[in-house]
This record gives structure tokens, sequence and C-alpha cells, in this order.
């Protein structure tokens, strides 16, 4: 498209200015703005509002229509919130993050990696999850990371800088079976999230929240290939600009490693169950705004 160099290089200024901004203020604060950001895209944007009411009232029946449109409000708020976090703790050295962090199941990771066959680190879009490569890249390896390139190439230079700090590496998610295979090989690490929903030709219909939804079996197959766990994690905001990451305990692949379809589903709903747990624990923190049950085409 012609004016798409020229629509990119606008997007890119105007993410400058506010990178510039976020990060001349405290990071408690940039929170704060990006909080007041979520609440003015909660009030302009109708058609996302609609889908993540629609998507709460099939996930979780139970809650009544008024607290379902004020955990809409909140998820707004705090995507938002998430967003403006991000780019300001960009700021960051490790001596700086470090203070910031509480760590919750660390023991988790030492079990994954003993086996010395790699493993998967697993998240949702929950919480502040674009935190936790650089906190596993300090603590305990560097990671990498499956990400889908930016169509902006001058915003995706930012992000590709952004997850690839303290010695993370990015994978493009095209094609990135072959080089999770090889990391895994390497004993490496690979970062990946899996709660969205993918094309009926790329998927399998697992239960979320107690409805079929179409969820990549890439994960699912591969561990059962290699042996290599999976380490489900969740990083949420504390106060005052601080993070708590949570790790669950690993979960390996069953020992006979069956191939079957149905090890792959069962091994894909263990993943998911664990996402779903985290996800009813926080919900005001999960991207609802995202078409999740959408019919099978």
């Amino acid at each position: 498209m012609k004016n798409r160099p020229i629509r990119h290089r606008i997007e890119y200024g105007l993410f400058l200015a506010l990178k510039g901004l976020l990060r001349a203020l405290p990071h408690e604060t940039a929170r704060r703005l990006g909080r007041g950001v979520g609440a003015f895209g909660h009030a302009l944007d109708r058609r996302h509002r609609e889908v993540a009411l629609r998507n709460l009232e099939l996930a979780i029946p139970e809650i009544p229509p008024d607290e379902r449109r004020r955990l809409v409000r909140e998820c707004f708020r705090h995507f938002g919130a998430a967003l403006c976090d991000v780019i300001s703790a960009g700021r960051f050295d490790a001596r700086e993050i470090c203070p910031r962090l509480t760590l919750e199941g660390w023991e988790n990771i030492h079990a994954a990696a003993r086996p010395g066959k790699g493993f998967f680190v697993l998240s949702p879009h929950l919480g502040m999850w674009e935190i936790v490569p650089p906190v596993i890249g300090l603590y305990h390896a560097p990671m990498h990371i499956i990400m889908r390139p930016a169509d902006n190439p001058y915003l995706n230079r930012e992000l590709l800088a952004a997850r690839e700090q303290f010695g993370n590496r990015t994978i493009p998610k095209r094609g990135a079976a072959r080089r999770m295979l090889e990391t895994l090989r390497e004993g490496g690490i690979v970062g990946i999230l899996i709660d969205q929903r993918v094309q009926a030709k790329e998927g399998i219909e697992v239960p979320f929240f107690g409805r079929p939804a179409l969820t990549t079996p890439v994960l699912a197959r591969i561990s059962l290939r290699t042996g290599a766990p999976v380490l489900p994690v969740a990083m949420f905001p504390e106060p005052h600009g601080r993070y708590r990451l949570v790790v669950h305990p690993p979960i390996f692949p069953p020992a006979d490693r069956g191939q079957g379809e149905e090890a792959v589903v069962a091994l894909t709903r263990r993943y998911l169950e664990v996402a779903e747990q985290d996800i009813r624990r926080h919900p005001e923190q999960w991207l609802w705004m995202h078409r999740r049950w959408e019919a099978r085409k």
C-alpha cells in the first residue's frame, strides 16, 4: 500500500513520544497513566467492549451483569497499564528490576530444568506477561520467545529490543517448530503463549472455561516428542511498581510419551486448566477482548 510507510512513520513517532513521556515519569506513575489510557479506550472502543462482555458471559456465566461490566472496565484499564508498564520498564537494568520482584515457586524452575532436556515457559495473556522473559533471563537462563513480527518495521525493532533484553532471543512464529526443537535439544528454554484462538486448520478443540476452544497442538506435540516439560507461569502487578511472578509445578509428558491425538489433547487441556485457574483468580487481568470462542469455520 502506497501510504503504509507514511503511516508506519507516524505510528513510530507517536510511540517514541509516548516512550519519552513514560520514561520521564516515575515507573509507578507511568503505570497509573496507562490505566487512564485504558479507561479512555474503554469509553471509545464499543466493539471490543462488547466482545469482552460476551466472552465473560460465556466463560463465567455466574457473574452478574453489573459485575461483568465492572470487570470489563477494569480489564481495559489493566491493559492500558500493562502497555505503559512494559514501555516504562525498559529503562531498568538488572540492579533496578530485581528489587521490584517477588518470586513464588521458583523451585519449580529447577524441577523443570533438572532432566536437562530444555523446557517450555508457558504464560497466558494475563497480568504483566511481557515482564516474564527478562526475569527468567536474569535469574535462570536466556529464553527463546515465540513472537509474530509487528506489521510496522520500526515498531518491530522496538519489540525485538525489548524482548531480547538480558540475553533473550526471539523466534518468528511462522515456521517456529524447527527452531523450537533445536533450542530444546540444546537444553534451552522456549517461551510461548497458547491461550488465543487459532485457525481451524491449525488447531484442536480443547475445553477452556468449559467451552470448546481452538488451540494450537504444537506445544503438546513437541513436549511428547522430546520429553521437554512445560512450566506454567504468571506475572502479576503489585503496588508501588512491583511485580509478583508465580511459577507453577512443571507439566511433564507421560512416561510412555504416546504420540496419539488423545495424548496431545490431554496435555493441551492440562495447560489450559492451569491458565484458567490463574485467570479465575484475576479475571480483570486477562485479554477478554479477543474472540476466544468464535465459532469454528
